[in-house]
Order: C-alpha cells, then structure tokens, then sequence
C-alpha cells in the first residue's frame, strides 16, 4: 500500500508560481509547460491534470468557474492563502550543499517565482548563498578532478569536464543575477 503524499512536489510549486503569475485553465497550464522550459517539470496531461487535484486537495489552489461572452463554461484556477503562504516557504528555504548537487534546477524554479514575493534582502540573500554554495561545490569537483583526472576513461573525464563547465557557467551566472540585482531598484 502506498503512501498519500501530504506535500507540495517540484511540478505543483512550478504550478502554483505559475498560477500566482496569473489565474490560468488547466489547458493553459499544460501549453506553458509544453512551449517553455518548464517543460522539464512536465507537459503531459497525465501529470499536469493530476497535479492540480492534489493542490486543490492541499487546499493549495481553487478552481473557479466563468461564463464566457459565448455562454461556455471555463474553470481557472487560483492560489488559495495557504498555497501562497506555502510558496513563499519554499522559496524562502535555505541553500544547501545537497540542493547544488543534486537539485539545482529547483533553485532556479524558486528564483524564477521571487519576484512579487520576496524581500529584496532575501532575494539578495539567495543569490549570496547560492554563489558561496555553488563555489564551494565547484572547489570540490575540481580538486576531485585534478587528482583523479588521469584515471577516469576518456568519456567519463569529458563528461566530467562538461559539469566542471556546467557549474563554472552557474556561478558566472549567479554573479551576474546579484550584480544586476544590486543595481536594480526593487519594485
């Protein structure tokens, strides 16, 4: 028997920014995810349709129902207070070394969604911890390189070198996100 999943997944808070951005229909839903890189999360109806019941069984988001001008029905839906409040959690989370190396992609999806939820300290915040998280864990894969370079096939070390880049290109981006940060008045 399998548990019931009591908590948010990566796709609903993609979701739920989404959906603070603006009330959308679960079509409208599914055509951003399949035309953006939020893509990455999932397109398909068989998660996407899923994923909105159970934010609507979190109490996470409404779904509302309009009469267009033609008489149809349409259903979009809404963050609720508690889904809100449940965003702004996630992105407030501190940065850890686990979330560098093996979810950095959730990082950029809770950057993504800052925006009109965040202080503009915490979001400089976020990007100082990200930078030092991120130059931490590349200080390690270099030094892991240096030593055990000459040992590692030769796909295996180009492979290797591709996330060295990877997360070189990371911190140059994250630099660049603070600098412009910094020099940008807060709305």
């Amino acid at each position: 028997m399998s548990k019931k999943q009591t908590s948010p997944t990566d796709l609903d808070f993609a979701i739920l920014g989404l959906l603070h951005q603006q009330a959308e229909t679960g079509y409208g839903i599914r055509k951003i995810f399949e035309t953006t890189a939020l893509g990455n999360y999932s397109s398909s109806p068989g998660s996407i349709y899923p994923a909105l019941k159970r934010l609507q069984k979190l109490n996470l988001v409404v779904q509302e129902n309009q009469l267009t001008e033609s008489g149809a029905n349409k259903s979009r839906f809404l963050p609720t207070p508690i889904g809100t409040k449940m965003l702004i959690e996630w992105m407030s989370q501190p940065i850890v070394p686990e979330d560098i190396s093996k979810s950095i992609e959730q990082l950029f999806l809770r950057f993504a969604f800052m925006d009109n939820h965040l202080s503009r300290a915490q979001k400089l915040d976020f990007l100082l911890s990200f930078n030092e998280q991120v130059k931490t864990y590349l200080t390690e894969l270099e030094a892991y390189y240096q030593q055990e370079a000459d040992n590692l096939p030769l796909h295996g070390r180009l492979a290797f070198e591709h996330g060295i880049a990877t997360y070189r290109t990371h911190l140059k981006w994250g630099k660049k996100a603070l600098v412009t940060l910094q020099q940008t008045k807060d709305k």
